[in-house]
């Protein structure tokens, strides 16, 4: 078959309209997906928790292997919080009901008071939030396995003891200082985002469920 100049032209620039439209589309389905805006920090690349030892309010063991295959949210605080620490578990629980059962992430609540809060302790407490929230605390330990968990985390608190004559501790005098952040985990067991409080009036910070469970979806969405 004879083409013309003129039709070697038109073909010519037929084939280059169709690679490039081809381009265009694997480009438009291969696009980077943006990050979701969240109340908080998402890590595009997530990270690594250190090897930890903690115990459960089963007093079991609890270590990173037991991070594996299920998204996490870690809040922490200690039982005897008059305010923050109950709000936010009461906050949690209703996120929850926000959320399908097939997506719903496992709960878990790390006591930065572990003097006070045994695994009996949290044992007792937790289930006036949900019954399903896992509670984490450890004992006097001299390898500190615990830090590790803290330190991969940035959980940040410090105890303010007073001891009674007889060595006891003095509970009046006994404070307890914590920040308030929510702390994603996906099913590597690695921290995803990190989720933080809104101020809901001069000085009270607090979660919004229904935007703690859009900002969850958005990162296990995002996550795949």
């Amino acid at each position: 078959m004879h083409f013309s100049s003129r039709n070697r032209m038109r073909l010519g620039f037929s084939i280059a309209y169709s690679v490039l439209f081809i381009a265009v589309i694997v480009s438009w389905i291969n696009r980077a997906v943006p990050p979701p805006q969240i109340q908080g920090v998402l890590l595009i690349e997530s990270r690594e928790l250190a090897d930890f030892e903690l115990i459960n309010h089963l007093g079991d063991e609890f270590s990173n292997k037991d991070l594996l295959g299920e998204w996490h949210l870690v809040s922490y605080g200690f039982t005897a919080c008059p305010d923050v620490c109950p709000t936010t578990l009461t906050q949690l629980t209703r996120m929850k009901e926000e959320i399908d059962s097939g997506s719903k992430p496992k709960i878990l609540f790390y006591s930065v008071d572990h003097r006070r809060d045994t695994a009996a302790q949290l044992a007792n407490y937790l289930p006036f939030f949900d019954a399903d929230i896992i509670g984490l605390t450890h004992l006097d330990d001299p390898d500190n396995t615990h830090l590790a968990f803290e330190n991969s985390l940035g959980i940040a608190s410090s105890l303010d003891l007073m001891f009674k004559p007889d060595g006891s501790l003095d509970q009046q005098g006994y404070r307890v200082n914590h920040g308030i952040a929510l702390l994603v985990l996906n099913p590597q067991g690695r921290l995803q985002a990190i989720l933080k409080p809104r101020e809901t009036s001069p000085g009270i910070y607090g979660f919004d469920p229904k935007e703690l469970s859009r900002d969850y979806l958005a990162i296990r969405a995002f996550n795949g």
